[in-house]
């Protein structure tokens, strides 16, 4: 464990520019969904002999053929997903699957059906940018931030083209159960829509068990877009690289736009990929191991603090905590806490209506940064009461 015990504060501020790079001296990030680690050697290496085997030429448009091996093999055994390479597309980060489904699945006055919101800010970005329409299915906070199907059916109308899943989900840390998953997929194929299902955080589960929607069954398979990625679990969301898997006619139709928009992903992020798939197990083990620590240390804390109702998350690096009874919006509270205890957080406002009263905290960092972090945020709270209970 001796991977994840300090951070290079110096480094983080040179390099990672959205996390870290934006804030002066003092001021402790726990926002932007970087890990504050280096990669897994295992990656370095990978990278390395991708260059000693002068990997630089033009590569296959859907990917490397030893990288699309290896994530098939990855998602027959993990996922359940009977892809073959056809059925994959590798792509420059999960960002990319967002903007492909909503442009390929919306047209303006389109509706897409968030289940479960708040979500990922890119989702309703990009709902936006395809001239669609974001309609928020939220999930039920009072009964442990569970799927309400029975709200998600009132939602569909006869604009609804798109129903967009996040599994594990961003920010809450649910993963979704096989009933919620199956309520989801009814819906979907009753009114034969398509599923749009981002899995980034499958490698950051601490509790439950991580299904992935496509494979419940064929038809499924054929109407999922799924999108897979490592930026998160192994630390290099500078590589931009992801994966895309459908079967089918919605996967032959995406390969022909991917073709003229992307030509191919970079064959050394390619490269980083395979090595993570390959390599990377061990120190991904550890990784879990010191993020369930964290996530037990960061929500006791925050617990504990009066005004404050924190749901423990099942996966990813976050905490999505209440601190609605400050009388202060989401967006208030982070400059507040920006200015008083010089922490950064995220506004949980900006991943849809539903996130309003709620600030998304990262805890993958070191413990003596999460401890001085939280300790802050303790004393800039305990100076202002909560306006109710």
């Amino acid at each position: 464990m001796d991977d994840f015990k300090t951070i290079d504060e110096n480094l983080l501020r040179k390099r990672a520019a959205l996390k870290w790079g934006p804030w002066g001296e003092g001021v402790l990030s726990l926002s932007v969904a970087d890990l504050d680690f280096p990669m897994p050697p295992a990656i370095k290496k990978g990278v390395l002999r991708a260059l000693e085997e002068n990997r630089s030429p033009y590569g296959a448009y859907g990917g490397d053929p030893d990288v699309l091996e290896a994530v098939c093999d990855k998602l027959n055994r993990v996922n359940g997903i009977t892809a073959t390479p056809d059925d994959v597309h590798m792509i420059s980060g999960t960002m990319m699957a967002i903007f492909l489904a909503c442009y390929y699945a919306l047209k303006p006055g389109d509706e897409a059906v968030i289940c479960p919101a708040p979500v990922y800010p890119p989702f309703m970005e990009n709902i936006a940018h395809a001239r669609g329409v974001a309609i928020y299915n939220a999930l039920d906070f009072g009964h442990g931030a569970s799927v309400d199907l029975d709200d998600l059916r009132r939602r569909i109308t006869s604009r609804t083209r798109l129903l967009m899943v996040s599994n594990p989900h961003n920010p809450c840390g649910r993963v979704l159960t096989r009933q919620e998953l199956e309520g989801i997929a009814q819906i979907a194929q009753e009114h034969d829509l398509l599923i749009f299902s981002d899995e980034l955080y499958e490698d950051l589960v601490y509790e439950g068990e991580h299904l992935s929607i496509a494979s419940l069954d064929q038809d499924l398979f054929e109407r999922t877009i799924s999108a897979f990625g490592f930026s998160k679990a192994f630390g290099i969301a500078g590589f931009r690289i992801g994966y895309l898997v459908c079967h089918g006619t919605h996967m032959h139709e995406l390969k022909k736009r991917l073709h003229g928009i992307l030509i191919h992903t970079d064959t050394l992020a390619q490269a980083a990929a395979k090595a993570a798939l390959t390599h990377g197990a061990p120190w991904l083990a550890r990784l879990r191991t010191h993020l369930r620590e964290m996530r037990d240390y960061a929500a006791g804390r925050l617990s504990a603090m009066p005004g404050v109702w924190c749901l423990v998350p099942q996966a990813t690096p976050f905490l999505f905590p209440n601190v609605a009874s400050y009388g202060m919006t989401s967006q208030e509270m982070t400059r507040y806490l920006e200015t008083h205890a010089k922490v950064i957080v995220q506004n949980g406002a900006e991943f849809g209506p539903p996130g309003e009263g709620h600030i998304r905290i990262n805890f993958a960092t070191a413990y003596s940064v999460l401890k001085e972090a939280l300790d802050r945020i303790q004393a800039a709270l305990t100076t202002r009461a909560p306006a109710r209970s």
